[in-house]
């Protein structure tokens, strides 16, 4: 999975007030009733973080938007949002995620909020990726999603609970009975605060069909409305066209995992995909799998590809979320990843986006 610095630097924002993010947004269809053409396409957006202006969040949106994107993805902290204890939240990091949300709801944009990263009352941790296990901190997490379900009730499009956690770069442990703990409390607050809004299982990296039939026989099996994956490919450079080879590092490996849902009675649910994508770069000759790049021409065919395999092969995955949304020298690990450049313009995956979704 590629590598991504979470960089929070807190800053005086005047707090938007719901009552006017909810007159302004324009109507969203629900995620329930997803087009049958599909797959919807979205991008990652991280505008909670710190290194964005509102000048910059404007034009990726709008950019975005013009080139025929329906959905964001934001990963939101709750350690950004509760840093000293359940029930009181941060002003600055509440204005933070206030902000992002309305900016993306308001121009039509369906906002996927991805809730994660654990305040140090809930998990005992100064790592904020540590997950929570205690009767205090899994209360907290209930509570919290609860007040976030009920405040952005009608705005945020479905809520997406963590980020990875068959990683332990992203979710420490990787344990998936933590995960599934952790999920029937995030599930139940959620569904408390506003019932009609969909949960989405935490995106594992890669098509992980193992650890996540062990996540649903630990209690995760009907705590989810949609299942999630991140399939890119283990080797970064080759086409999502290539043959399952019973592996998770392969897109086409999807069939297993529709089999765990199958067995564990989740058969019949959506799938999105909620992290993928291909990062252009140069490729050493001694390059591991996952350092290896792409050149831009590659990244536009192999995104075309992943929309025909899809809708050819796989009915039930109808979102998909393009990681992410900047090209951003300043930021590495992420750059070559992205879609809009600095001064507006965009790569040619995303220039050609409109004619691959209606072909």
């Amino acid at each position: 999975m590629t590598p991504k610095s979470i960089r929070w630097v807190a800053r005086t924002v005047v707090a938007t007030m719901i009552a006017a993010l909810i007159a302004t947004v324009t109507a969203l269809a629900p995620a329930s009733a997803e087009s049958s053409v599909g797959p919807v396409f979205g991008v990652q957006f991280h505008g909670t973080w710190g290194n964005y202006t509102d000048a910059e969040r404007a034009m990726v949106l709008d950019t975005l938007k013009a080139n025929g994107v329906e959905t964001v993805r934001i990963d939101v902290s709750w350690r950004m949002l509760e840093p000293d204890k359940s029930g009181t939240f941060s002003a600055w990091g509440l204005a933070q995620v206030d902000n992002a949300i309305r900016m993306a709801a308001e121009r039509g944009l369906k906002p996927l909020v991805t809730l994660w990263m654990a305040p140090k009352w809930a998990n005992g941790s100064n790592d904020e990726r540590v997950p929570v296990t205690s009767a205090k901190g899994l209360k907290g997490l209930k509570s919290i999603s609860q007040r976030l379900a009920a405040r952005y009730a009608g705005v945020v499009d479905a809520w997406e609970f963590w980020n990875e956690p068959n990683d332990n770069n992203f979710m420490r442990g990787a344990d998936p009975k933590v995960y599934a703990k952790m999920l029937q409390y995030a599930y139940a607050g959620f569904k408390a605060g506003h019932s009609a809004t969909p949960v989405v299982f935490g995106g594992p990296s890669y098509v992980d069909d193992v650890w996540v039939g062990k996540a649903l026989a630990a209690g995760a099996r009907g705590k989810y409305d949609i299942m999630s994956v991140h399939p890119y490919m283990g080797v970064f450079d080759e086409s999502p066209l290539l043959p399952d080879n019973g592996t998770m590092w392969r897109m086409n490996h999807l069939p297993a995992l529709l089999a765990v849902m199958s067995k564990y009675g989740d058969g019949g649910k959506q799938i999105w995909f909620t992290e993928f994508g291909w990062r252009v770069n140069p490729t050493a000759p001694d390059a591991a799998p996952w350092e290896r790049g792409v050149t831009q021409a590659q990244q536009a065919e192999y995104l075309a590809q992943t929309i025909s395999l899809v809708r050819s092969t796989y009915p039930q995955v109808t979102r998909v979320y393009w990681y992410g949304d900047r090209v951003d020298s300043t930021d590495p690990a992420n750059t070559g990843w992205g879609m809009v450049y600095p001064d507006g313009s965009v790569v040619p995956a995303l220039a050609g986006l409109r004619s691959v979704l209606a072909g």
